[in-house]
């Protein structure tokens, strides 16, 4: 069964990204606005590895990556993937055996490959990025193993040309012969250069990028944050600027006790902070702000209609979700309708999140009754859900607990302090009430709640049911609108009409 977000096709989607570090592939559902990954791998290959000094591919780089790429092609054949989109960045345009190299992939990956300019790279980054933020407004930063791609993004567009510098991590290392401080250097004489510097003070950096989620993981462990998803993390400049600071002084020995990364992958680190630190303070940008979507989404993004990529990707995930588990999102919508006449001055970001939670509301039909709401909780928490920061994310998921738990006090060993503040705290646990009650009226059918009423009347929580339906009447709603009532701090009355 097909949800509302799907464009049909005739298989899974394939991206394959072949970067100066590492080559990935991610199979795709299928061509969507919020599309599921079904696998994905990446190999640490390294193929950009001292091409300042050389000019060309690693000799051994190039050799894991072919054998990586052959072994992706196959299980792109066998789950049924018509063609793969493979596409090359920074290391495979700028050697000088690149073309040797795209020759022998298309060979394996049987299609032509798609070698980026840093221009493209930088508009798919900032595709990706807005696929998954919508509402970013500021410079978009993809740092590969070869390049750092920048470009502005605002009001759901990409507002202006993509600019490139050679300060990838292995690059730069090669360039600064390993050494820190010339590294410095070079990235200082570089960021002068950055088109509409000026208009970047007070704006985001949404970063992309291994490496620098490799940073946003460090500062999590090190703020004890308590949810461990990298979409949308923030991390304040001055905290950001601190941490790039601390780990582009320490040795690989040191980094090692700190995170667990590859060998590979942690020589990297230290000049992945150096970039970071620098472009923070060149630019004076106010906050970072991690995307877990980059090219690969950006690719699938950009072929798709107008009208789909218009759409809101926190709703149509919801709606798929609702689909998969639940009754289908049409139940969602009609608690959700239901539900409008309490939330009468909620703004149009807090309708959103009520809207998502209602539609949600009933993916734990299946689960054992005494673990639904925990279930569900950390299922939203720690999904993929796209188009949210970890606030709406945080109280999404404790509205669908309060849905199935009803006032039964949260988990202490579930801690979300820091996520959520009082207020909304509160806001989530009256969304879960209220579609507690709206699914126990007439039991999942809710197309019915139309012919009902749910209203404050002065200090009164007003139930209203036609004659028709006043059998519907019983202990049971009496008890859930009685907790409803309680959490808007009003006395609940049930009354028939018509």
């Amino acid at each position: 069964m097909k949800g509302q977000g799907y464009i049909e096709l005739s298989g899974p989607v394939a991206v394959v990204d072949i970067g100066s570090n590492s080559v990935r592939l991610v199979l795709f559902e299928g061509l969507a606005r919020s599309p599921y990954p079904l696998f994905n791998e990446k190999a640490l290959c390294a193929i950009g590895r001292n091409m300042v000094s050389s000019g060309r591919l690693d000799t051994t780089g190039v050799a894991e990556a072919l054998e990586t790429l052959a072994r992706y092609r196959q299980i792109a054949t066998t789950n049924g993937v018509k063609r793969m989109d493979v596409v090359a960045t920074a290391a495979v345009r700028d050697a000088a055996n690149g073309p040797d190299f795209v020759a022998r992939v298309e060979e394996i990956c049987q299609g032509p490959i798609r070698v980026l300019s840093g221009e493209e790279e930088a508009e798919l980054a900032a595709l990706g990025v807005l696929s998954g933020i919508p509402e970013a407004e500021g410079l978009v930063g993809d740092l590969g193993g070869g390049s750092l791609e920048l470009v502005s993004v605002a009001k759901g567009k990409v507002t202006g040309a993509g600019q490139t510098f050679p300060y990838g991590p292995l690059r730069l290392m090669d360039q600064a012969g390993e050494r820190i401080e010339k590294a410095k250097t070079i990235l200082d004489e570089g960021f002068r250069r950055i088109a509409g510097i000026e208009k970047m003070k007070g704006r985001a950096l949404y970063a992309v990028g291994g490496a620098w989620r490799n940073l946003a993981r460090i500062h999590m462990a090190e703020t004890k944050y308590p949810l461990k998803v990298l979409h949308h993390y923030v991390i304040p400049r001055s905290e950001a600027i601190q941490l790039s600071q601390i780990i582009a002084s320490q040795s690989k020995k040191s980094l090692e006790r700190i995170i667990e990364v590859s060998r590979r992958r942690i020589e990297a680190i230290p000049y992945a902070a150096l970039v970071l630190e620098r472009l923070l303070k060149a630019t004076e940008i106010d906050r970072v702000v991690i995307s877990a979507h980059g090219v690969r989404e950006g690719l699938l993004y950009s072929k798709l209609s107008p009208d789909m990529r218009a759409r809101d990707p926190l709703m149509e995930c919801s709606r798929e979700w609702a689909v998969r588990q639940g009754r289908g999102p049409e139940n969602g919508e009609h608690v959700f309708t239901f539900l409008n006449p309490l939330f009468l001055e909620e703004t149009v970001r807090e309708q959103r999140a009520r809207r998502a939670a209602c539609v949600l509301s009933d993916i734990g039909w299946r689960h054992h009754p005494d673990y639904r709401g925990e279930l569900c909780f950390n299922e939203i928490l720690q999904s993929t859900l796209p188009g949210v920061d970890h606030g709406d994310r945080t109280l999404i998921a404790l509205a669908v607990f309060y849905r199935y738990a009803g006032e039964e006090e949260f988990p202490e060993n579930r801690r979300i302090t820091g996520l959520l503040d009082p207020d909304r705290a509160v806001r989530a646990l009256r969304i879960g009430l209220g579609a507690r009650l709206a699914f126990n009226i007439l039991g999942p059918a809710t197309s019915g709640l139309g012919e009902c009423a749910l209203r404050v009347v002065g200090r009164e929580l007003v139930l209203t049911l036609p004659k028709k339906r006043a059998a519907a009447r019983g202990e049971t709603v009496e008890k859930r609108l009685e907790e409803l009532a309680g959490a808007f701090g009003k006395t609940p009355r049930i009354e028939t009409k018509g």
